[in-house]
């Protein structure tokens, strides 16, 4: 079911936060894709200063501000992958794998499982379409649920993954998500997925709060200025933060890249300007949460060039 709240969201006022720069990655890259377990964070692939696909995983510990590399991993190599965690375990896969030609075998399919612990890696069931490109995904009790992406045309697919059956199904259509756009971002806080932005033949600022157990999409506050696409989200104890991005301005430029973040308050359905990012304009970055801080970093800036910075947020 899907709520229309109308918001003009005037007057957005600006909310100084406090931002503490962390230990930089010693393999910057875009386009990667990040989750936490276990109180640590783990970066999955992306793309190099030399345009080169990675299959590495990395290992962020808060605690001692240090970086591991955990190797390669049994995946091609990709950007715009998705991963998540339950109970202990990561769960990851999908993205893009050509360097050029767009054809089906470029969009991965392949779904996994990694333990921490021990360090392996287990294949699961492939993902039942070949919208893969920078889809969102988050987990909520024993599923994963994995939202909209990119193939040969925008998707409005939700597709569900059942962790202990091992089996992916696509949500049936209600015909009132009205969501088919690529490079959204989202975050989960208190149990509801906040999801917005992206790009379907101009850039959207729309802003959804989605109660995906009761199929219920609620149209919130659209977030303000320009809409944007492949930024980061990434929440708080209270709030949604949204990071960079790009807002394309159509095939004859490439647009501007912001180096402004923002947050939404659930509570209030308002959004306020935080300021700007110290690594300066990005896009293709990620963000992750830790004990309730919000952390963003990496990506690539106007120039094309790789960002290894990372950073937390104190409120």
């Amino acid at each position: 079911m899907l709520a229309a709240v109308v918001c003009a969201c005037t007057n957005v006022e600006k909310r100084d936060v406090t931002v503490h720069e962390c230990a930089a990655m010693p393999s910057g890259r875009a386009s990667a894709c990040a989750c936490v377990c276990e109180g640590k964070a783990y970066i999955f692939g992306g793309r190099d200063q030399k345009g080169a696909y990675l299959n590495d995983l990395w290992e962020y510990d808060p605690v001692t501000d240090t970086w591991k590399d955990l190797g390669a991993s049994p995946m091609k190599a990709r950007v715009n992958a998705t991963m998540t965690s339950c109970n202990g375990k990561i769960y990851a896969g999908l993205g893009y794998s050509a360097l050029r030609a767009y054809n089906d075998s470029a969009y991965q399919k392949d779904w996994w499982e990694y333990t921490p612990q021990t360090g392996t890696w287990k294949r699961l069931a492939d993902y039942p379409n070949l919208y893969t490109i920078a889809c969102t995904s988050f987990h909520l009790g024993d599923k994963i649920y994995a939202l909209y992406g990119f193939s040969h045309g925008f998707s409005q697919y939700v597709c569900c993954y059942d962790i202990p059956s091992d089996r992916w199904t696509v949500l049936p259509d209600n015909h009132s998500r009205a969501y088919s756009h690529t490079g959204g971002r989202g975050a989960l806080l208190d149990g509801i997925f906040y999801y917005g932005g992206g790009y379907r033949t101009t850039n959207m600022n729309d802003w959804f709060a989605i109660e995906i157990t009761n199929d219920q999409w609620t149209r919130r506050c659209s977030f303000p200025g320009k809409g944007r696409e492949f930024g980061a989200c990434a929440a708080s104890k209270e709030h949604i933060y949204y990071f960079g991005g790009r807002h394309f301005g159509g095939d004859m430029t490439g647009g501007e890249i912001f180096d402004t973040f923002m947050r939404y308050s659930p509570d209030q359905d308002r959004w306020e300007w935080c300021g700007t990012m110290p690594c300066g304009r990005a896009e293709n970055l990620i963000a992750f949460t830790i004990g309730g801080k919000p952390y963003f970093g990496l990506g690539e800036n106007e120039k094309g060039e790789i960002i290894n910075q990372l950073y937390r947020i104190e409120e």
